[in-house]
């Protein structure tokens, strides 16, 4: 077998012969040749056979041990004797007017999954605008929005900010059963979300059967407007801080009257945690800031009495009773922050119960937005909307 042969083998692209190939110290030139007989006509769509003459282009293709290998190709001109029309023929392994082949472009794709377009242009040697077109091509095919929703059943809307500082927020929507990104709106206004999910059509909208969100009113409205046959649960996760945040409200409190005092310090994350997760060293801990202290133990059994009322279990029969005597508990504490919590839990106590029935929290929501600030960390901020949103949604596939 010739070099040219061994080559050509190794290319594996249709019509295409190696005359000769050239070596340099970091890139590798095969010349080569289109060998079509005829190729048809763009306007009257005929085979032509006429070649006119001959064109030369250079396209990058995969690197070979390191080296970057560009393809010199000759590539015949033809006449249409119909139509009059001179044309070139168009190689199926390379998109029209670009400077590499299909392979090409798409390992540029796959390569920019979790790294820059810079970093990904130096791997290539190419302008990272160039990378950054390869990029978005390819995803703009890929995006497939209406496969995606095609089997939602448990939807879970949050938001993100896209431009920190700015009060530039946009909206994730997410699968929580198959933990992917949906989509992301351009922001969380009531009319746009619900304009989003009417176009999606009735049949998407009545299949909904569960919809976790946070505590914001234009999110509830539209889920409830929209979703006949979903059961609307605010995320456990933000109740639970609520409460948590109440009861280090005392704990901080505590802190600051009684300065002196070391029992109140170091026990904030103990505090957190349920009883049977605690070492027996926060334990102990716990124990000398509640002889001190029987507010703070108070408090403290309020938060563990109503996240056992809130447990999720399949075979766990959920008593209303309980929580109503737990908020007239939580009322005789007459703390602020334990007040605030109360009317917040009443407020939207629907939505809230609605967790031990339905044991879904908006957990994946939130750890897909982490994938949202990884991009726009390595990409040093997205300004671009449409950018970031093609990009979030592409990673996921």
């Amino acid at each position: 077998m010739t070099e040219e042969e061994f080559y050509g083998s190794i290319l594996h692209l249709p019509y295409l012969k190696v005359e000769s190939v050239v070596h340099g110290p970091k890139k590798i030139g095969i010349h080569c040749q289109i060998t079509v007989k005829a190729s048809k006509c763009p306007v009257c769509l005929k085979k032509r056979e006429t070649i006119n003459q001959y064109s030369l282009h250079k396209y990058q293709d995969l690197s070979i041990s390191g080296k970057e290998v560009w393809l010199h190709v000759r590539v015949p001109q033809f006449v249409c004797e119909g139509c009059g029309r001179y044309f070139l023929h168009r190689p199926e392994w390379a998109s029209s007017g670009k400077s590499h082949t299909d392979r090409q472009s798409k390992w540029i794709f796959e390569l920019c999954a979790k790294q820059s377009f810079s970093e990904v242009a130096a791997l290539v040697n190419a302008c990272h605008k160039t990378v950054e077109r390869i990029y978005f091509r390819h995803a703009n095919k890929a995006v497939d929005l209406l496969g995606r929703y095609a089997r939602v059943r448990k939807l879970g809307i949050d938001e993100l900010a896209h431009r920190k500082g700015k009060k530039d927020y946009v909206c994730v929507l997410t699968d929580l059963e198959r933990g992917i990104h949906l989509d992301i709106l351009k922001d969380r206004k009531k009319e746009t979300i619900r304009s989003h999910f009417q176009s999606l059509g009735n049949g998407f909208m009545r299949r909904i059967e569960v919809v976790a969100c946070d505590i914001w009113r234009p999110y509830i409205d539209v889920c409830e407007a929209c979703f006949p046959n979903a059961a609307v649960v605010i995320d456990y996760f933000h109740v639970v801080k609520s409460l948590n945040d109440s009861l280090d409200g005392i704990r901080k409190k505590l802190r600051k009257e009684h300065k002196d005092t070391d029992c109140f310090k170091n026990i904030k994350w103990a505090l957190f945690k349920r009883p049977d997760h605690c070492c027996s060293r926060q334990r102990e801990s716990l124990g000398r800031a509640f002889r001190d202290s029987a507010l703070l133990k108070d408090a403290y059994d309020l938060r563990n009495e109503f996240l056992e009322i809130m447990d999720f279990s399949e075979t766990k029969v959920s008593d209303e009773k309980r929580l109503d005597q737990w908020i007239e508990k939580a009322r005789d504490v007459n703390q602020k922050g334990f007040n605030r919590f109360v009317k917040t839990l009443c407020r939207w106590r629907t939505q809230i119960w609605a967790f031990t029935q339905t044991g879904v929290t908006n957990a994946m929501t939130e750890g897909l937005n982490n994938m949202i600030r990884y991009y726009k960390r390595i990409s040093f901020g997205i300004p671009n909307f449409e950018h970031m949103r093609i990009r979030v949604l592409v990673s996921g596939i």
